[in-house]
């Protein structure tokens, strides 16, 4: 398992790295000045400025609107794990409580 925890970890990076240099690039190419206007509010800038900043918040609104959804599996997740845990525990407690000719005549019926 470390093993793939490895090569996972190095293709993050690898990744991060091949969308870092691609955003560099645009911005390089994409330095023309634009105005953005919305309703009453008018802005100037770089256009891969512009780009990068409205992808940025795009990405912000999704993480908030999915937060709710992530905790409550969170949560949920957290609540199964120690149901097993109790479970193991009790099953533990009685198989230990058990005769020990007792153990093969269960597994038959």
């Amino acid at each position: 398992m470390l093993h793939w925890l490895g090569v996972s970890m190095r293709l993050s990076i690898v990744l991060a790295l091949l969308i870092t240099i691609a955003i560099i690039l645009f911005a390089l190419q994409n330095s023309s000045v634009v105005t953005i206007s919305f309703l009453s509010f008018h802005f100037s800038g770089s256009l891969a400025l512009i780009v990068v900043a409205l992808f940025a918040s795009g990405l912000l609104a999704g993480l908030l609107i999915s937060l709710p959804s992530l905790l409550r599996k969170s949560s949920a997740l957290r609540e199964q794990k120690r149901k097993v845990k109790q479970f193991e525990e009790s099953s533990a407690r009685s198989d230990a409580t058990r005769p020990i000719g007792q153990e093969k005549s269960d597994k038959k019926r």
